[in-house]
């Protein structure tokens, strides 16, 4: 008899005072004949089913349309909540609100206030006549960049209850691209009008701030988007033969 066999032997006489004392074996990787929280949530789905008289189609695991909604009442007791028929709700939609909503808002109305202080320089340095930077940086930062982030937070839904802003249906995300679109022709169209059809006052104030608007529409679409946002200011100048150059 060896050591290991010989202290296993005293274990079963002696009571354990150190990890020393406890034999040596291997693991049993047997299956257990326990029944498994996955085994007992089967059985428990399948007694709801046979209650609510429905057949057990679940003999091959929990499928999601078999879950059954619950909710606590005032008593504290629990009811059954069946799942709304307006929810119309995707993974999709549901990720696609950002985790810091009015923090992107911010960086995007900044972004997009450089864009309206560059062509503003531009309109202005176009038609000769003086740069005078602190008007135009004082109408970048009180004029455009407040009003940018204001659009931004309304189309973006952050000016609307939180309840609306954690899910948005895909219907109000379709509506949105549309309105996208939309904006995006109409500002390429007058913009494309404004700078070739009407004088120097016009474009250097009215340029700007409609680029701008139309940078803003584009980039919202993204890039298979934005395709349909050029399409109709580049229709626009082929029908009315403006040159590119």
């Amino acid at each position: 008899m060896n050591r290991k066999q010989r202290r296993a032997q005293d274990t079963k006489s002696t009571p354990l005072k150190s990890a020393e004392d406890i034999p040596l074996a291997r693991p049993d990787f047997t299956r257990p004949t326990t029944k498994t929280l996955y085994e007992i949530a089967a059985e428990r789905q399948a007694e709801l089913n046979a209650k609510a008289g429905k057949p057990d189609t679940n003999s091959g695991g929990i499928k999601p349309e078999n879950v059954v909604h619950l909710k606590i009442g005032k008593d504290g007791q629990i009811e059954p909540q069946s799942p709304s028929p307006n929810d119309t709700t995707t993974p999709e939609s549901a990720s696609a609100v950002p985790e810091t909503p009015w923090l992107d808002a911010i960086l995007l109305a900044t972004s997009l206030s450089a864009v309206h202080f560059t062509l503003e320089v531009l309109t202005v340095h176009q038609y000769a006549q003086d740069l005078h930077f602190p008007p135009i940086i004082r109408h970048t930062i009180f004029v455009a960049w407040p009003t940018l982030i204001a659009i931004i937070a309304l189309f973006h839904g952050l000016l609307f209850p939180a309840s609306f802003t954690r899910t948005i249906p895909a219907q109000i995300l379709l509506l949105r691209q549309i309105v996208y679109v939309a904006i995006a022709n109409i500002a390429g169209c007058y913009l494309i009008n404004v700078t070739n059809d009407k004088g120097y006052y016009a474009v250097m104030k009215s340029a700007p701030g409609i680029g701008t608007i139309w940078v803003w529409s584009v980039l919202e679409l993204g890039l298979f988007g934005a395709l349909a946002g050029v399409v109709g200011p580049g229709i626009y100048a082929w029908w009315n033969d403006y040159g590119i150059f």
